[in-house]
C-alpha cells in the first residue's frame, strides 16, 4: 500500500489527530498569556503614572496663560456660562434715586462711608443752595461695582423719603462678540502684514505694506479700547443720587421802593396812553366836522319845517262839516 492510498483510508482519523493537537496547544499557551499580561500591568500603571504629570504639566502653562491674560485684561473676568450652558448676559445697568431728607451735609458724609465700604467711586458732585438758605439740592454720580449695585442701593434708600428710582440696563454682548471678532481679524492681517514685510522687496511695496500695517495696528488699538471701555461698564454700574431739602424755595419780595417805583411808571403810562387816544379822537371828530355841521343843520331845518308847517286840510275839513 503507496502513502497516498493509505492518507486517503485513514483521512478521517488523521483530522481528528490534528485538532486535539490543536486544542491542547491552546490550553498551554493561555497560562503565558495571563502570566504576560501581569507582567505588563505594573508597566502600564508606571505609564500612566509618567502620563499624568505630563498631562499636568501640559495645563499647567494654559492655566498661567489664562491668569495672564485676566492680569492684562484690567482685572475683568468674564462671566461663566449659566445653567443652560449659555453664557451670562453682559448688561450695562444704571440706576437713578432722589431722595428728601433735611440733614443734607450728614447724608454727603454716609454716602461716602457707603462707597468705601462698597469699593466704589465718587465721580461728581454737585451742591445747589439759595440765598437765602431755605433750600439745598446735592447731586452726586456714584460708581460701583455692579455686583454690589443692590447692596449699595438698598442702603442708600433708609438716608431720606424716596421721591423717584429707576433702574435700566443694556445688553452690549453682542457688541462684546462682535469686537472680539473683528480684533482677532484685524490681528491675522497685522501677522500676514509683518511675514510681508520680513521678505525682502522693492521699497515702495515696503512702504505701502508700512501704510497698511500702521492703519490696521491703529484700528486695532480703537477697537481695543471700545472693548475695554464696555467692559469697564459692565464690570461697574453708575447710581445718579439726588439730596433734595423739603423746603421749597420762596421767591423774595422786591423792595418797597422799587415796586412803588414800577406802579408809578405803570400808572403814567396808561395816563400818557389814555390822553393819546383821546386827542386822536378829538382829530377824528374835528377832521369830520363839516359833515357834522351839514348833519346838525338838516336835522334842525327838518324839525322847524315840521313844527311851523300851517294846518290846511283840517280848516277845509272843519267848513265843510
Amino acid at each position: 500500500m503507496t502513502r497516498s492510498t493509505f492518507l486517503r483510508a485513514h483521512r478521517a482519523q488523521v483530522l481528528a489527530i490534528a485538532l486535539g493537537a490543536a486544542l491542547v496547544g491552546g490550553c498551554a499557551s493561555a497560562p503565558d498569556m495571563a502570566r504576560q499580561q501581569e507582567a505588563m500591568a505594573p508597566d502600564s500603571g508606571a505609564v500612566l503614572g509618567d502620563a499624568a504629570p505630563a498631562a499636568n504639566g501640559a495645563i499647567a502653562p494654559e492655566a498661567e496663560s489664562a491668569a495672564s491674560d485676566v492680569a492684562r485684561g484690567g482685572g475683568i473676568i468674564e462671566p461663566a456660562p449659566n445653567d443652560i450652558g449659555q453664557p451670562a448676559p453682559q448688561l450695562v445697568k444704571q440706576a437713578s434715586l432722589v431722595l428728601v431728607l433735611t440733614d443734607i451735609d450728614a447724608a454727603v458724609d454716609q454716602v461716602q462711608a457707603i462707597l468705601q465700604q462698597s469699593q466704589g467711586d465718587l465721580l461728581s458732585l454737585q451742591d445747589n443752595r439759595s440765598p437765602e438758605g431755605t433750600a439745598q439740592q446735592v447731586s452726586l454720580t456714584l460708581r460701583v461695582p455692579q455686583a454690589e449695585l443692590d447692596n449699595v442701593l438698598n442702603a442708600l434708600r433708609p438716608l431720606g423719603t424716596v421721591q423717584q428710582q429707576s433702574l435700566t440696563a443694556e445688553d452690549v454682548s453682542s457688541q462684546l462678540v462682535d469686537l472680539d471678532a473683528r480684533l482677532k481679524n484685524l490681528r491675522q492681517s497685522e501677522a500676514a502684514l509683518l511675514k510681508i514685510m520680513e521678505r525682502s522687496g522693492e521699497i515702495s511695496h515696503v512702504l505701502e505694506v508700512a501704510r497698511e500695517l500702521s492703519t490696521v495696528r491703529e484700528s486695532i488699538e480703537r477697537m481695543a479700547a471700545q472693548q475695554q471701555n464696555l467692559k469697564r461698564q459692565v464690570a461697574f454700574s453708575q447710581i445718579y443720587l439726588t439730596l433734595q431739602s423739603p423746603v421749597t424755595q420762596v421767591t423774595p419780595l422786591r423792595p418797597v421802593g422799587e415796586t412803588l417805583g414800577n406802579t408809578w411808571e405803570s400808572a403814567t403810562q396808561s395816563v400818557k396812553a389814555f390822553t393819546v387816544s383821546g386827542l386822536k379822537l378829538g382829530l377824528w371828530l374835528l377832521a369830520f366836522s363839516p359833515y357834522w355841521v351839514l348833519l346838525a343843520a338838516l336835522g334842525y331845518g327838518g324839525y322847524r319845517l315840521w313844527h311851523h308847517h300851517p294846518a290846511q286840510p283840517e280848516t277845509a275839513d272843519a267848513e265843510n262839516g
